[in-house]
């Protein structure tokens, strides 16, 4: 069998056209809808900011002054894992300041921020979404093109017999899947970010307040004195 090896190259094209037409037609499928039974009732996300039909990637940046910044460390790491989540950074400063990453489930997010301020005095707050709707349905559409392809390259190499047209085959089959591995590895890291919001949280140690000072009869005299020592050396300053 003397078949030209270009030939793969053109059925290659073609497969490509093929199913890039037949996915595009195909649309989107949301990684929640994806998750769930067809007949579980869809759960509306109700807080403001959060639009519906879009894929956001929830974050929180939170800074907040606490009475016992090593007992609230420990509730809120034991509260974090309860809930579902994990602690993904931890770092301290001799014990006074914490400066830790939690990540939490998508649909405890907003609940969860609030129990977090409710710890402590904040002292700064941002929250935001990303909106990933566009990069999630492209990645989609480029990763269920590769598979497809993939699997007709699988079967072409079944039934080639020529050793130049299997090379071709492997070469563009190995390709294919090194794409497919990538685009599987980005869209991990997607749907993490869907559905484990980040929350970056800086404890802070609150310093006690100071008794006032008071100051018996010789108190008093001494401080007069330092008065009167220090304006005959410094009359301004």
């Amino acid at each position: 069998m003397n078949t030209p090896v270009t030939r793969w190259g053109a059925v290659a094209l073609a497969l490509c056209l093929t199913l890039l037409g037949g996915c595009s037609n195909k649309g989107f499928e949301s990684p929640r809808a994806a998750a769930e039974p067809a007949s579980a009732p869809v759960e509306q996300v109700s807080s403001v900011g959060r639009p519906e039909g879009r894929l956001l990637a929830w974050s929180a940046d939170l800074s907040v002054e606490v009475v016992d910044v090593d007992k609230t460390v420990a509730e809120l790491n034991a509260r974090i894992v309860a809930l579902g989540g994990y602690v993904e950074e931890k770092s301290d400063y001799q014990g006074m300041n914490y400066n830790l990453v939690y990540r939490v489930p998508d649909k405890l997010f907003d609940s969860t921020v609030s129990e977090i301020e409710q710890s402590g005095k904040v002292l700064s707050r941002s929250v935001k979404g990303k909106d990933v709707t566009e990069q999630y349905v492209d990645l989609d559409t480029r990763l269920k093109t590769n598979l497809a392809l993939r699997d007709r390259f699988r079967d072409l190499l079944g039934k080639a017999r020529d050793v130049k047209d299997i090379l071709q085959i492997e070469t563009e089959l190995n390709r294919v899947q090194t794409e497919i591995d990538a685009m599987e590895a980005r869209m991990r890291i997607l749907n993490d970010q869907i559905h484990m919001s980040v929350i970056r949280l800086t404890l802070l140690q609150q310093t006690p307040p100071q008794s006032p000072t008071i100051y018996g009869p010789l108190g008093y005299l001494y401080k007069g004195v330092e008065w009167v020592v220090v304006k005959l050396f410094v009359i301004r300053e």
